[in-house]
């Protein structure tokens, strides 16, 4: 899922010479040791008589993300168990798997910038609730209403966005958010995190993607570890600029090989702190996947008061418009698809 550093203009993975890591796009996406089998709240017993962690009543954000009922490649990563990353997203683009992405509420999605080469939200979809990319009995479909990327998104920095779904999302065992940063509380980085997708196990694999969801440990460097080996004449040239921005943050295991690919683009980097889980970046890019140079994600942590902002005034103009957009767009998209196939799902440009 990666290449060298991306630059402005890119769809929805960078130029051939520097690969993002969705899947319409040149090479780049991002697996290790199996998370804690933690579980938050209480417990009850399922239909079957199997113990679960409960979805409390209230279901309110905070006592539900972070926590995966778990009882139990990304390069060099392995199978993930089900119900291990129930907030992991398969963003699809005119039915076609194209990037990862996170639940983080009931109505919003993070991924990256450059996943969205469309700026018509009808294009999207997202599959939730299975650990396959594309249509499968278990997952859940929603679409996507709203498109907010980042405002100084250039193609190189920035590189995130939310998505707002058209209809709230149902938790369950198989759906959940993860939690983010908080903004008010400094946050101790472990020394590895997990980061999930359906990117290509190998670089060089052309489209053959895996049907299973992948995980891998990876290790986290600090921007200066990572800048050093990105930029490695940079200490010796104080006035060159810096290739890890301020809003980057660096993984990968250079030594084992375990590293996001193409097709990983938009997936969480999650890392277990404090019994939960939370979500420090979003695959982004990188030069080859697994070889000597750790991916490069955008920080959550850097953006975390931009992504609170925007949904706060989404969720003010929704109660002051009950009329709006997302409420019309299930019925916009009826119309659509009685036009028949190309009205409703866009036409599929050859390139994008």
């Amino acid at each position: 899922f990666r290449s060298s550093q991306p630059q402005a203009g890119g769809g929805s993975r960078r130029p051939v010479t520097e690969n993002v890591r969705g899947r319409s796009q040149p090479p780049c996406p991002r697996g290790g040791r199996r998370p804690d089998p933690t579980c938050g709240g209480g417990r009850r017993k399922a239909a079957g008589g199997f113990s679960l962690c409960s979805v409390p009543k209230k279901k309110d954000l905070q006592s539900v993300c972070g926590q995966p009922v778990f009882s139990s490649r990304i390069i060099g990563g392995q199978d993930a168990a089900i119900r291990r990353w129930p907030w992991q997203v398969s963003l699809h683009l005119d039915r076609a798997p194209i990037c990862g992405g996170s639940l983080i509420s009931k109505n919003w999605i993070l991924t990256a910038a450059h996943c969205l080469p469309k700026t018509s939200a009808y294009s999207y979809s997202v599959w939730l609730g299975s650990l396959k990319a594309d249509a499968s009995n278990k997952g859940k479909v929603y679409y996507v209403s709203r498109i907010v990327i980042h405002p100084k998104y250039d193609g190189s920095n920035a590189d995130i966005a939310l998505l707002r779904l058209s209809s709230q999302v149902t938790f369950s065992a198989d759906i959940l958010p993860i939690c983010l940063p908080s903004t008010s509380k400094q946050l101790k980085i472990p020394a590895s995190c997990w980061v999930t997708g359906w990117g290509l196990v190998k670089e060089n694999a052309g489209d053959n993607y895996p049907h299973t969801l992948q995980e891998a440990e990876v290790p986290v460097f600090t921007r200066q570890e990572c800048e050093q080996l990105y930029n490695p004449i940079g200490g010796f040239l104080p006035a060159l600029e810096s290739v890890i921005k301020e809003d980057m943050i660096c993984a990968g295991d250079i030594i084992n090989k375990k590293d996001s690919c193409k097709g990983d683009s938009g997936g969480p980097l999650s890392c277990h702190i404090g019994g939960i889980w939370i979500q420090i970046g979003v695959v982004s890019w990188g030069v080859q996947c697994g070889q000597r140079l750790p991916g490069v994600y955008t920080s959550v942590i850097y953006y975390q008061q931009w992504i609170n902002d925007t949904a706060s005034r989404a969720a003010v103009l929704g109660a002051n418009d009950p009329d709006s957009f997302d409420f019309l767009f299930p019925m916009i998209l009826l119309s659509l698809a009685l036009l028949g196939p190309f009205w409703a799902f866009g036409p599929n440009i050859p390139g994008e």
